[in-house]
């Protein structure tokens, strides 16, 4: 299983400040019987701009977890 970089997301916080949410993608390579392989994606990981990990609350919150900062994401 690897991970490969999926995007980033910009989220405000309560301080009215642009926090920016790299977001990680497991991807499951598999080789069938057959000789091809197949690329599944898997689970998302999210992480702060700093390095710190942050958990999605909604389809649009997200929290930082060493501080439980709650980040908003707009357009």
């Amino acid at each position: 299983m690897a991970e490969q970089y999926a995007g980033q997301i910009v989220a405000v916080g309560p301080d009215n400040l642009d926090y920016q949410i790299q977001v990680f993608q497991d991807v499951i390579t598999e080789r069938l019987l057959s000789g091809e392989v197949r690329h599944t994606p898997g689970l998302k990981r999210y992480q702060i701009q700093g390095g710190g990990a942050v958990n999605q609350i909604s389809e649009t919150e997200y929290q930082v977890v060493a501080t439980g900062l709650k980040l908003t994401v707009y357009a």
